[in-house]
């Protein structure tokens, strides 16, 4: 991480914004860009999942990202991670080689999860390389935008609350 002073929360945005609905993360990014406290870091993050253990090392984290379809491309899954993992039928649904679900059981046995680890993850419908994001992602951008704010809003206070205990 760099930077003099560590952010409060970060945003990991996870995807490839030249491969269809793998751009989810990045579009949602930039919906957030200039929209969040100053203190809140928004990171995009496109190939090395491996990466995500320093990236969120001590910061309360929010992860988006796209995946494969299990049920119905658009749909949005909100996970608390912290003491949980995905639940089996999101595990293996990564557009990724290494996906987050891996990623965040490695930080796990590691100990080096957040004492906070939201997932925004939604079900994609198409990933192939120069297309833009299918209309049932694209419609869905806003709404997680929007979700994370709060969810964002939430970890602060909750965060200021601690710091002034």
């Amino acid at each position: 991480m760099t930077g003099d002073k560590q952010p409060s929360v970060l945003v990991l945005a996870i995807g490839n914004p030249d491969r269809g609905d793998d751009g989810f993360g990045p579009a949602v990014a930039q919906r957030l860009r200039r929209r969040v406290h100053p203190t809140v870091r928004i990171l995009e993050r496109s190939g090395d999942a491996l990466a995500l253990i320093e990236d969120w090392d001590g910061i309360p984290s929010v992860v988006i990202d796209a995946m494969a379809p299990i049920s119905e491309p658009g749909q949005v899954h909100r996970f608390d991670l912290t003491d949980s993992p995905l639940p089996i039928g999101f595990a293996p649904s990564s557009s990724h080689a290494l996906g987050v679900a891996e990623t965040v059981e490695l930080a796990r046995s590691l100990g080096r999860l957040p004492q906070c680890l939201l997932a925004y993850l939604v079900e994609g419908e198409q990933f192939e390389t120069g297309v833009p994001l299918s209309p049932v992602i694209a419609a869905a951008v806003a709404d997680v935008a929007e979700r994370v704010l709060a969810e964002l809003s939430t970890i602060l206070e909750t965060d200021g609350r601690a710091q002034h205990a």
